[in-house]
């Protein structure tokens, strides 16, 4: 057992207090001796005392908070070691490119990217994920856990604004480097969410390209559209020094040896279609362990001084006058 505020435990010596003060209560004699012995009541007296004492005793345990032993368990399941790499720019609270003349408040993209992201981590329950967002650089969210409450508040984190700014290079270098301190368990996947792309410089194309080669993961792009952004996909040639941003990225991505696919989304229902497809992709048998912590013995200590607290309430109105 541990107690993670041992500091809480200087308070002990407060459970002498009931024996060191005297009570004033009862009636005052000028000659004690008149006074008939009262063996009962002195027990009464003594037992409530000591349950004062112990009342103290138990409030200040719980205020050192003491636990149990952590265990690690090994868990199997079926599903992916996933990164999400998610751009945190300006331009992700503007409207999706289907949906800027609609004549009606649209949902922004990073409102729908947050909904529709934690609907695909709470629909795998077995994935171990981690989170960076970026900007004009990688911003850590959270490492590679299996704690959904700890996933969750990352999303949310890397779903709001912050500068104008789109440095991709910086997000997905970081994003990889999450995958370092972890044991390879099944499949590894990199989810890229944007809604711009950026030029890369040749240092930064080779990190990446000994990155993600030498680690064997799986990269997806989901490009969520502005108005009059050019399609990846509308099959023109483009020599790569007049190729937009966007598919001079996508054309570097499929020259490395890895499983890369792109989409493109330009509206929440197109955005919810990739994130079903690459749900439906990676699905193999993962193996991972898990830190059950220990009981929390705090709650079980406020308890008890509650029952205490209520039986010197019944003592003390069980008083003869």
């Amino acid at each position: 057992m541990t107690l993670l505020q041992p500091w809480a435990l200087l308070l002990l010596p407060l459970a002498a207090i009931p024996f060191i003060l005297k009570s004033h209560q009862g009636q005052f004699y000028s000659w004690i001796e008149m006074v008939p012995a009262d063996k009962h009541s002195e027990i009464a007296n003594l037992l409530l005392k000591a349950t004062i004492s112990l009342l103290i005793i138990c409030i200040v345990l719980a205020l050192a908070s003491p636990q149990g032993e952590s265990k690690q368990e090994q868990k199997i399941g079926k599903g992916a070691q996933t990164v999400l790499v998610i751009d945190r720019s300006v331009s992700m609270d503007h409207p999706f490119a289907g949906q800027a003349t609609g004549g009606r408040a649209a949902e922004i993209k990073s409102m729908a990217a947050r909904r529709l992201i934690t609907d695909f981590i709470d629909s795998r329950p077995d994935d171990m994920m981690g989170v960076v967002g970026f900007t004009n650089s990688a911003l850590y969210g959270m490492k590679i856990t299996a704690n959904r409450d700890a996933i969750h508040a990352a999303i949310k984190a890397a779903t709001g604004p912050a500068l104008n700014q789109t440095n991709i290079g910086a997000g997905i270098t970081q994003g990889v480097t999450l995958f370092d301190n972890i044991q390879s368990s099944g499949s590894r996947a990199v989810i890229l969410l944007s809604d711009g792309a950026g030029k890369l410089s040749p240092r930064v194309k080779y990190k990446i390209s000994q990155q993600l080669t030498g680690k064997k993961i799986n990269l997806y792009w989901i490009v969520l559209r502005e108005p009059d952004d050019i399609s990846i996909f509308n099959g023109a040639n483009y020599s790569d020094e007049q190729a937009p941003d966007a598919i001079n990225l996508d054309r570097f991505f499929k020259s490395l040896n890895i499983k890369y696919k792109a989409f493109e989304a330009d509206n929440p229902t197109t955005l919810e279609s990739a994130l079903r497809e690459i749900n439906a992709k990676e699905k193999n048998m993962i193996q991972y362990s898990v830190i059950i912590p220990g009981h929390d013995y705090a709650n079980n200590l406020i308890m008890i001084a509650m029952v205490l607290s209520l039986l010197i309430l019944l003592i003390k109105n069980l008083r003869i006058h």
